[in-house]
């Protein structure tokens, strides 16, 4: 459970599918060197409890979440069809939400 929590926190996948109608756990090891190939000590019950307290601890402290921010030319533009957002990674959480009052674009100057 701990390894499962860790893994998440670091964006680690704890299993994948084959096929479209299977999903295979993946297996400890194999999570516990993706970790390490990250810098996270997953090596034994205690090294786990303490990255995990460490990633939760940072997770705590980070005042906002992982933000994308887009802006677009053309304010009709359905922001779900943006690249950037089909580039995250699967089992990302977004939220859209579009500016009530967008601030109108201006040219740069020159020089």
């Amino acid at each position: 459970m701990a390894l499962s929590r860790l893994a998440e926190l670091h964006g680690v996948a704890t299993s994948y599918s084959p096929s479209p109608d299977r999903t295979v756990p993946a297996a400890e090891s194999a999570v516990v060197a993706a970790l390490a190939a990250l810098g996270v000590d997953a090596s034994s019950p205690e090294a786990i409890r303490t990255a995990l307290e460490k990633a939760e601890a940072g997770q705590a402290a980070r005042l906002l979440p992982p933000t994308v921010v887009l802006r677009s030319a053309a304010p009709s533009a359905d922001p779900r069809t943006a690249p950037e957002l089909a580039a995250l990674p699967p089992g990302t959480r977004v939220r859209l939400t579009r500016d009530p009052d967008p601030v109108p674009a201006r040219p740069v100057p020159a020089g």
